[in-house]
């Protein structure tokens, strides 16, 4: 019998196991620089800017390509005809029945060629007549060889200025996927001190309505032995029920900042999450002319300005294109053989050639070429003194970033000495008030100063991080270790 009970105690615990074991694994500790690596990682946000990286890497290999040569087969089989056909005879005309297939087959090799918009190829190709009337007959074609080259003369060239944007705006993609990722961090980091303010509301509240408790309790023997007003007793009464009522509305507060806190993070809302607050500030020494610098080379603005500049550039040289002369030249030379029999096709082939020069000259379209002219050379302009505005602005945020948080780090050991100091004073105004040293109402300011000087800190903290994230994001460089930051691409 004990056996058997001991039996069936082991299998309870073992069916326990696996579910302590879960929720052993739902329960998650978080510093803020951890909540940065995992949201990088599992936010949705984090996925989409990876989902972008990989939109545009592709964007570029396709551009790429076009810059190789490609490779084709065109064809049509069996392309086969039965139609009738009006014939001259001594005796007049007659519509005669008319049966035939013309099947053809090309293998091409085109190249573009980037600095002049033209283009080169070489093809062989097959084609095969054949007619069925009394007896079928088959004609045969052979192209062994066929060499052509297409060239546009003063038009604009597309190819050229994509050899320009393309690269560039695959860059602009890389960094700002970097920037992306810093904005989750900015993101988390927002959010991360969202949740630590909130909980420290909580725990502020409910250490007062503890102390409150007790001070009312005080108030209300101290009246009753007529040692003090009524007036005390009723304020002791009021800040009691006031912290009572903070604490359900920090508590409200709380869990709503949880809640955004794991939608960002990508975790489930059933995750039982704790932060860790960070222990004050590290001590960053960041020089101004580096971080500016950085800032100039690294973030992807300033390679927005040059292909602001580009595109503007483009579509000046376009329209100017357009509206003046323009011709295409064609030409070709190659060898070709008939034969009705295929094994005499590549035997002793003649020549082939071809050759053909298009033109288009404007001649009258009441001034619209020269307005289009005149816009997209305005619109230059315009690009020009707004890039230089941008510039000028881009620069001013950079200096400000860069000497604002210079200063973040003092502020961060102010508030916390503040801290230290409200703590002190606020034991030192309770024991004063249990020895009745002082009044309730000296007291409740010591309180207040108390969770005041708290919050400051709190507070300081997050500024100091917000604003190192933000001089990360906008100079993409680690000062902490001293690198440039750089993501795991995805290789999809």
């Amino acid at each position: 019998m004990r056996y058997a009970m001991n039996k069936i105690v082991l299998i309870f615990l073992f069916t326990l196991l696996p579910l302590a074991q879960l929720n052993a694994q739902e329960q998650i500790q978080l510093s803020l620089e951890q909540s940065i690596e995992y949201a990088q990682t599992n936010s949705p946000i984090s996925r989409s800017a990876r989902f972008a990286l990989v939109a545009a890497k592709w964007r570029f290999r396709s551009f790429r390509a076009d810059l190789l040569p490609t490779f084709s087969a065109n064809g049509n089989v069996p392309n086969y005809s039965f139609n009738q056909r009006a014939v001259t005879l001594e005796d007049g005309i007659r519509f005669i029945d008319i049966r035939q297939s013309n099947a053809d087959f090309d293998l091409t090799i085109d190249q573009n060629i980037a600095p002049t918009g033209g283009s080169v190829f070489v093809s062989s190709g097959l084609s095969r007549l054949g007619i069925f009337q009394n007896e079928d007959q088959y004609t045969w074609l052979s192209r062994p060889i066929e060499l052509g080259i297409r060239q546009p003369l003063f038009q604009f060239n597309a190819l050229k200025w994509r050899n320009r944007t393309e690269p560039l705006r695959y860059e602009i993609a890389k960094k700002q996927f970097v920037e992306d990722m810093e904005d989750v961090a900015i993101s988390v980091t927002g959010a991360f001190f969202d949740v630590l303010i909130a909980r420290n509301n909580v725990e502020i509240n409910e250490f007062n309505v503890t102390v409150n408790d007790s001070i009312y309790n005080i108030s209300k023997g101290r009246f009753q032995v007529g040692s003090i007003a009524e007036n005390d007793l009723l304020e002791s009464e009021l800040a009691y029920r006031n912290s009572e009522n903070a604490l359900t509305t920090a508590r409200l507060s709380f869990l709503r900042a949880q809640e955004t806190f794991k939608a960002l993070l990508g975790l489930d809302d059933a995750t039982e999450l704790e932060i860790i607050t960070p222990m004050g500030a590290p001590e960053l020494s960041i020089d101004f002319d580096k971080a500016y610098d950085l800032a100039i080379t690294n973030n992807s603005q300033s390679l927005l300005f040059q292909l602001n500049e580009i595109q503007a550039d483009q579509s000046y040289e376009q329209a100017k294109r357009n509206a003046g002369f323009s011709a295409t030249l064609q030409a070709s030379y190659g060898l070709n053989r008939t034969s009705e029999e295929f094994g005499n096709l590549y035997e002793d082939p003649t020549n082939r050639q071809f050759f053909t020069v298009g033109f288009q000259i404007p001649i009258f379209n009441w001034g619209q070429n020269l307005a289009e002219i005149r816009a997209a050379r305005n619109q230059q302009r315009e690009t020009a003194n707004t890039i230089a505005y941008q510039k000028l602005l881009f620069e001013l945020n950079v200096r400000g970033t860069v000497r604002e948080f210079s200063q973040l780090g003092d502020q961060v050991e102010i508030a916390r000495i503040a801290d230290d100091i409200a703590v002190r004073r606020y034991d030192v105004a309770k024991n004063r008030y249990l020895i009745d040293k002082i009044n309730v109402t000296d007291l409740f300011i010591a309180q207040r100063e108390k969770d005041s000087a708290r919050q400051g800190y709190i507070q300081a903290l997050r500024t100091y991080w917000s604003g190192y994230y933000s001089l990360r994001r906008l100079t993409l460089y680690d000062f902490e270790r001293d690198l440039p930051i750089v993501y795991l691409e995805d290789r999809r």
